[in-house]
């Protein structure tokens, strides 16, 4: 198989894998969310595949661990976990800058695996990734699209300084228009993907993020 068919054969799989867990979720099967109607709704169609998209990803050796701890997981999110690691190599990844906080930068790596800025180029939706070190806090941020991540391993999120909590390996966390939130790794990798449905213009997600305090 040559690689570009291989790429659009993985993102196929991602999309399919995506579908299936976001309607596994508890999230969504208890609750009547729009949100996770977008975007499910739109991962059925293919963006044109970019590629010259990718990026060096700093935390590349964090990948057989996750895959590795992935396989105590539903198949489900295994295969998901999978498709992620088949693709990381071919991924935008990047460091979303933020002063004074040099532990953060070399402790994260973001990728839109679909997106505007993604592998899979598309101006509907975003779908994203986010590998941290263990032990790391993203900084609290906020953008005006809403956001679902679905976690993929052990970790701890945060709502507009609200308290910590656990939403649970293949679990969703919804969050509304320009809330603050954040996120933090335990004591293993953490691994989560983002989905946004985008309706307005997009903002790119890489700007810096305000100072630590």
């Amino acid at each position: 198989m040559t690689e570009p068919n291989h790429i659009s054969t993985a993102l196929h799989q991602l999309r399919k894998q995506l579908v299936l867990a976001l309607r596994a979720s508890p999230f969504v099967m208890d609750n009547n969310n729009d949100t996770a109607a977008k975007v499910i709704n739109r991962l059925v169609d293919q963006g044109q595949v970019n590629l010259d998209a990718g990026a060096s990803n700093t935390l590349a050796n964090l990948m057989p661990q996750i895959t590795q701890a992935a396989t105590a997981l539903p198949e489900r999110l295994y295969s998901l976990v999978n498709c992620v690691a088949d693709l990381e190599a071919h991924l935008p990844w990047y460091q979303r800058p933020i002063a004074n906080n040099p532990e953060f930068m070399v402790s994260h790596s973001n990728a839109q695996i679909i997106g505007p800025e993604g592998l899979e180029v598309r101006h509907d939706l975003i779908v994203g990734v986010t590998l941290m070190r263990p032990n790391v806090a993203y900084p609290d941020h906020q953008h005006e699209p809403e956001e679902l991540y679905l976690v993929l391993s052990e970790g701890l999120w945060r709502q507009a300084n609200g308290p910590w909590h656990t939403p649970g390996i293949g679990n969703l966390v919804y969050n509304p228009t320009d809330v603050f939130h954040g996120m933090k790794s335990v004591d293993a990798p953490l691994l989560a993907l983002w989905c946004l449905p985008l309706d307005k213009p997009f903002t790119s997600f890489s700007a810096p993020l305000p100072s630590a305090s």
